[in-house]
């Protein structure tokens, strides 16, 4: 069976101009997972994100990008919309991978922990899914996954740091696990783990800050593959043609980044572990966020008092996160078939990690402000093609002498070029996407370009490589001989 989107579907579609907003079309140019159209189906009724409510009526060429039927449908008409054959009140779908990665520009020879080069991956993940009604109005949603890394094992475990095993061999997690429903016509909630996208960009984060991300591979993998699930309560709030959505955070996770041993891994020594922040009420987060699509574009407003989701080191060599507070905005334009984006967010009370001053760590008791913008456009006049160029820049505004001597720039420049087009009826999808840093792009990134081919609806095998190119930026200082390339074979059912 099938269900149609609610207002909980989703913030940020990823949205093509010249083309409707439909789940056909939005599987079509951005999810290439070998999973039956029916669970496709499931899965958009269970998608994350809150969807933007459309004007009632008729209000322009934006209701075929950002608009459903229906502001929010019934779930008992589109269960009685189905054959009878279909009816059912629950899915279990996922899929099954094995990925193989192998480094070939690793130098050996060098300063090293491990010898990263060579056969980096041979993988077995698995993700798995379970959708149910529980109730007239309310749903059950809960995903988990796991993977395997036998690579280790064939290279010789002996080879590894203990912390690089602990993080990278293996994993079993519980990643969402919510219930949702509505209290009344206008008012739904949503408890439990979960995912919330903020902003429009899909390849930089600027307002995007409520979950954190996986970023022990950095450039493998798309944003909105990398966002970790957090514990909030969520309400939405609907009126006219505008959604007022309140978050109430009860868990905090930071960032999963390269630890030591790994080739990302950038500093001599090992880094203490991370100060655990209890779940004690004065450490719940809190956010709020305002949409609205109008005729011809649309826009969101966010407040956020979080936990910044970077950590920091202090004198005494411990890894603490600092409370800080963000006020954003993020909208949309289309025009033909052009998709201008663009966001701002200004950050206050950040703090940066000690820095060494005559051989001792000074510990850095200044709060930092930052102002984050981003524009983009997108493309979609060519046939089964899309373009789309987003340029970031994070901007330190009370700038000084400890920030330059914690390692942070004043201007974080990032572009980001992504060329995506499907070939033979949709069956062969390939991607090239660059991201850069710096202002003239020349202070380090990766290239990335991939090809899937589906052999059935079921199974799909992707060809790849990435090459990287080392720079001041925390993630990419020791990144530049990470040049690898990859292929996985993927079974849905």
């Amino acid at each position: 069976m099938s269900f149609a989107k609610t207002p909980h579907d989703k913030e940020k579609d990823k949205i093509h101009p010249g083309q409707e907003s439909t789940p056909e079309t939005h599987h079509k140019n951005h999810d290439k997972s070998p999973i039956k159209d029916q669970d496709k189906d499931l899965e958009d009724f269970f998608e994350d994100d809150i969807k933007e409510i459309p004007l009632e009526g008729d209000s322009g060429e934006l209701d075929d990008f950002f608009s459903d039927d229906k502001i929010r449908p019934d779930i008992n008409e589109t269960l009685d919309s189905q054959p009878s054959s279909d009816k059912t009140s629950y899915f279990f779908n996922g899929n099954i991978k094995l990925k193989t990665g192998y480094r070939f520009n690793y130098d050996s020879q060098g300063n090293r922990t491990t010898d990263h080069s060579g056969l980096s991956d041979t993988k077995a993940e698995i993700d798995l899914e379970f959708g149910s009604k529980v109730f007239e109005s309310w749903d059950l949603f809960i995903s988990g996954s796991a993977f395997y890394n036998l690579a280790y094992e064939f290279n010789g475990r002996n080879n590894y740091t203990e912390k690089f095993l602990e993080e990278n061999e293996k994993e079993l997690e519980l990643d969402k696990l919510f219930i949702r429903g509505s209290l009344n016509k206008v008012l739904d909630i949503k408890i439990g783990r979960q995912i919330v996208v903020w902003g429009k960009s899909d390849n930089i984060r600027v307002t995007d800050i409520l979950n954190p991300l996986d970023l022990r591979e950095p450039g493998m993998t798309d944003i909105e593959d990398l966002r970790l699930p957090v514990f909030m309560t969520r309400f939405d709030y609907y009126f006219f043609n505008l959604s007022l959505s309140a978050f109430v955070i009860h868990e905090h996770r930071s960032h999963k980044t390269p630890v030591f041993g790994s080739s990302y891994f950038y500093f001599p020594n090992a880094l203490p572990d991370e100060s655990d922040i209890s779940t004690r009420f004065e450490n719940t987060e809190f956010a709020l966020s305002l949409s609205g699509t109008f005729p011809g574009f649309d826009i969101s407003f966010y407040l956020a008092d979080i936990y910044d989701d970077s950590s920091y080191l202090n004198a005494d060599n411990q890894k603490l996160n600092q409370r800080i507070s963000m006020a954003g905005l993020a909208a949309n334009k289309v025009h033909g078939n052009f998709l201008y984006k663009a966001e701002i967010a200004f950050f206050n009370d950040i703090r940066l990690s000690a820095f060494p001053q005559n051989g001792v760590p000074v510990e850095n008791l200044q709060d930092y402000s930052r102002a984050d913008f981003l524009v983009g456009i997108e493309y979609s006049g060519f046939k089964d093609t899309s373009l789309s160029f987003e340029m970031a820049d994070k901007w330190m505004t009370n700038y000084d002498y400890g920030a330059q001597n914690s390692g942070i720039n004043e201007h974080m420049v990032q572009y980001a070029l992504r060329v995506s087009r499907t070939f033979l009826h949709e069956v062969l999808d390939l991607t090239i996407l660059t991201s850069l840093y710096g202002k003239s792009a020349d202070d380090g990134g990766f290239i990335r370009t991939q090809g899937t081919y589906d052999l059935s609806d079921e199974i799909s095998i992707t060809l790849g490589a990435i090459f990287y190119k080392s720079g001041s930026h925390a993630l990419l200082r020791k990144i530049g001989e990470n040049d690898a390339i990859f292929s996985s074979i993927t079974y849905g059912f």
